[in-house]
């Protein structure tokens, strides 16, 4: 009888009956993630959860990969003057898409979608947070169905590396639903957008989730799952929680408070890879004070950034010093970050007039020191390093209110009303994502600040523009480095902002999950055709 018992089991558990993972769905994957978003639409977001979705949804000319190299996605191969697709004086680039390539609806995608796109990105009736490269161009042209010629102002190699890659800004929406409008502003695709991504949006609730089916029409490989729940938990301790209790498959973006509690976590695998995205301190010059370099300078000699990379980021992530990432080719690594050096920050804070006031706030011409600070709710790093930050300024007599507020308020265009657009902060915790390229016209260029780009802080200076255009002009890394080099040491003179770490992506994710391979650069979710999960693994 004990014999019989023990061949049943076996049995049973050959055929799946005993499955491995039990709290699995399979085919189905369950994402947590704490930020919310605010649209859809790929040209009116900035936010890079957003860019996220972008990989399921739409398709660009080229995504990046696990290694952070830009691969083909609609294009069928990256231009380059070997292959014919960079012209001899680097003004012109050719792109040949692949003729299967269709929307969710059916409909081939173009050259003209893509042109059209391109248009969408430029008009100013659209509220599009930036338009960094496709302004870049003079010109974008369906030479055929398959075949786009785009003809560019100066020669730029950070053009090469941004336009139209699969994500914000980049992914090509159809010329065919959206044409006839006078603006993307308020359309219903904004809540179920059609690309040509390997997945459909079945149903959005904002602030709640959204549910992802595969895409019928997908002209890359067939999906392996049969659904994506995306749910918007803005608590990374509830977030913890449902991993933990397997309410989800996976977590997207963990804090490092819970990289060790999450490498304890039976059948629960856990990647944190140093990526390009620099977790900053944005100093908004737009206004008093930080219109002062010298109060950005004290402010930056006042606030002990090794102590918060090691104990508020726990040195999970690589230490910051500017805007090129460490393991980059142009990086310098002689351009130190600001020394902690409270004395120097008070000689500073006098010399710009604020002088001490009876509680320990500086004060000049009657107005106290008192600046807020601003970053996504619910993120508990963050959070983290507000309160070490108070610390800091406290110190040398500048006092700091947090006024938190969600992702989708924080990262709106100016037209929306977004709080960083719009000026309306003093500091601002923020990441932001690059593709591998050490170009940072968007976020610090002279000609960037909103509405026009994404130069929150509102510096304004000329040689960083003139550094920013002779970068650019090259596609030779040799002769491109020492330009950015000066760049980087002038960025970190200036203080528009000063980078805390470069932040590595924590997943968390159940190990029945396959095919996920986590990116340095643009998204994690870059391959999700490819992703898989079964109860037996």
């Amino acid at each position: 009888m004990r014999r019989l018992v023990l061949l049943l089991a076996i049995a049973l558990a050959a055929a799946g009956a005993s499955p491995a993972h039990p709290w699995i769905h399979p085919g189905v994957l369950r994402i947590g993630v704490a930020r919310d978003i605010d649209t859809l639409d790929p040209v009116l977001s900035g936010q890079a959860g957003v860019t996220d979705i972008d990989q399921l949804v739409f398709s660009g000319l080229v995504r990046y990969d696990d290694r952070g190299e830009e691969i083909p996605d609609v294009a069928t191969a990256i231009p380059t003057r070997e292959n014919g697709g960079i012209s001899a004086d680097g003004k012109t680039i050719v792109y040949h898409l692949r003729p299967e390539a269709r929307f969710s609806d059916g409909v081939p995608l173009t050259a003209d979608d893509v042109v059209y796109t391109w248009h969408a990105v430029l008009d100013p009736n659209n509220n599009a947070p930036y338009r960094f490269p496709n302004d870049q161009a003079q010109s974008v042209v369906a030479k055929d169905a398959h075949t786009l010629v785009v003809r560019l102002r100066a020669p730029s190699a950070p053009f090469l590396a941004n336009f139209m890659r699969c994500g914000n800004q980049g992914s090509i929406l159809p010329r065919h639903l959206l044409a006839q409008e006078k603006s993307l502003n308020q359309l219903a695709f904004n809540r179920r957008p059609v690309g040509s991504g390997p997945f459909v949006v079945d149903r959005y609730t904002p602030g709640v989730g959204i549910t992802f089916l595969p895409n019928p029409n997908f002209w890359g490989p067939k999906p392996k799952l049969e659904r994506i729940d995306y749910a918007i938990i803005p608590n990374e301790n509830s977030l913890f929680v449902a991993l933990q209790t397997h309410a989800i498959d996976l977590y997207w973006g963990a804090a490092e408070q819970q990289l060790r509690p999450l490498r304890t976590l039976p059948d629960i695998r856990v990647d944190a890879i140093p990526a390009y995205q620099f977790e900053q301190l944005a100093f908004n010059a737009r206004r008093a004070p930080f219109d002062d370099l010298r109060v950005r300078q004290a402010a930056a000699s006042a606030i002990d950034w090794n102590g918060l990379t090691s104990h508020i980021y726990l040195d999970v992530n690589l230490p910051g010093t500017g805007d090129v990432f460490p393991r980059s080719w142009a990086f310098d690594p002689s351009v130190k970050r600001y020394a902690l050096d409270p004395d120097r920050a008070r000689a500073l804070l006098d010399a710009a007039g604020w002088k001490p006031g009876p509680d320990g706030i500086r004060v000049r011409d009657g107005k106290r020191l008192a600046v807020t600070i601003a970053t996504v709710n619910g993120i508990i790093t963050r959070a983290n390093a507000e309160v070490q930050i108070q610390t800091n300024l406290r110190a040398v007599g500048m006092d700091v209110e947090v006024r938190n507020a969600p992702a989708s308020m924080l990262f709106s265009s100016k037209a929306a009303g977004g709080i960083f657009a719009s000026g309306n902060f003093d500091l601002g915790i923020y990441a932001w994502v690059k593709v591998p390229d050490p170009d940072d016209t968007e976020t610090i260029g002279p000609d960037r600040v909103p509405p026009d780009g994404a130069n929150y802080s509102g510096v304004r200076d000329a040689e960083i523009g003139r550094l920013q255009a002779a970068g650019a002009q090259h596609y030779d890394r040799a002769a491109r480095k020492p330009i950015y080099a000066a760049l980087q040491q002038r960025v970190h003179d200036l203080v528009p902002y000063q980078t805390i770490v470069w932040r590595a992506n924590i997943d968390a994710y159940d190990d029945a999950l396959t095919g996920f391979r986590p990116a340095p650069a643009v998204s994690d979710f870059w391959n999700a055709w490819e992703w898989s999960i079964s109860p037996t693994g």
